[in-house]
């Protein structure tokens, strides 16, 4: 089912109250700036502890309060009457389910699997090439919570060796560096199989949407390039060691590989028009969902902050008819938009200044 009902304090510029959610579709439709955006950020952060439009939680509390909570009742089929929250108070981040608190946020995805659709989506695109590696680690980690451990000791080894490298202690380098070539193949590993199994959904599904003739495909280019053991890994690390120290930081592994979308053997994105590099966006989303579907056997819920008013109706129509199945859909349109809204089980609210108003 998905939300029951969102209740907030605090939060943003969101009226303190609860909001019910019982439907399958919900409609929220107000000018910029009123709090449909803040709306959809308090469900993300319900689902991943944090937020998809800041990394200060701090930004979460409204002007000239001190605390922030918001509470959910949610269902599925596992949780048929679950409760959580994610609160801030004096400076510190709780986040519980049934009141006891959540030490690990990997924890939430399997409960509340949300994929946002959000203007910023663009940047998988023709942004710079962290934001292509961030999507594909959020799509690995959506099903599988061991590569979200995976990721993390990388993150962690990656930054010792870093702190080794700035302070010159050249000691434990080697040590480090073995470490780090382990932890970064694995990653390699996965983010490779992701990249075949996740383009057998994305590049039909692009094809379809956009009308081209020519098919675009999603490349993985590794920083160690073809480089397949822990041996063969360190040879390279040596060999740019010298410019690491001078630079204080490492210059090869997982966090420079490149995801690159091609089309007749050049770069798509690097070429594309702005509503090209939009819509391959938009469908890098809606495959990200499928691929979660396809994998888990589990529907998602969706936010889709605007993005529809990107398209024109011809595509628009083929957009939505290619969403997966999902638990709950939030939609967030501008006045007079036409909505396209289906059957009884939904819901609409007018968002003016923080209040929702149901339709």
């Amino acid at each position: 089912m998905g939300f029951r009902s969102v209740r907030f304090h605090g939060f943003r510029n969101l009226e303190d109250g609860e909001v019910n959610l019982g439907a399958h579709e919900v409609y929220l439709i107000g000018e910029n700036g009123q709090g449909k955006t803040n709306f959809l950020e308090a469900l993300y952060l319900l689902s991943y502890g944090s937020s998809f439009r800041t990394r200060q939680d701090r930004d979460l509390v409204a002007w000239g309060s001190r605390e922030m909570a918001v509470h959910s009742r949610f269902e599925t089929p596992e949780e048929p009457e679950g409760r959580l929250s994610v609160i801030w108070q004096d400076g510190t981040k709780s986040i519980r389910f049934h009141g006891k608190i959540v030490n690990d946020r990997k924890e939430l995805l399997r409960r509340i699997p949300v994929i946002v659709f959000v203007h910023e989506d663009f940047l998988f695109a023709g942004g710079p090439p962290e934001r292509r590696r961030w999507f594909m680690d959020q799509t690995l980690s959506l099903h599988d919570p061991m590569y979200v451990d995976q990721i993390r000791r990388f993150k962690k080894l990656l930054k010792e060796r870093n702190h080794l490298l700035k302070s010159r202690k050249t000691v434990l380098l080697d040590h480090y560096s073995e470490q780090l070539a382990s932890a970064g193949l694995a990653v390699s590993d996965r983010r490779e199989s992701l990249t075949r199994e996740f383009g057998t959904i994305f590049t039909p599904l692009f094809q379809e949407v956009s009308g081209m003739d020519e098919e675009v495909t999603m490349v993985y280019r590794p920083s160690w390039g073809d480089s397949r053991s822990t041996g063969e890994v360190m040879e390279k690390i040596r060999e740019k060691q010298d410019m690491d120290l001078a630079l204080g930081t490492t210059g090869s592994g997982p966090h420079r590989d490149r995801f690159i979308f091609l089309a007749d053997g050049r770069d798509f994105a690097k070429n594309a028009s702005t509503g090209e590099q939009r819509l391959l966006s938009l469908v890098l989303r809606v495959a990200q969902a499928r691929f979660y579907s396809e994998t888990t056997g589990r529907k998602p819920l969706l936010l889709l902050d605007d993005v529809l008013l990107e398209l024109d109706s011809s595509r628009r129509r083929l957009f939505r008819d290619r969403l997966p199945e999902a638990e709950q859909i939030f939609y967030t349109f501008l006045p007079g938009e036409e909505t396209g809204r289906i059957g009884d089980n939904s819901l609409t609210y007018e968002v003016k200044n923080g209040v929702l108003y149901e339709q």
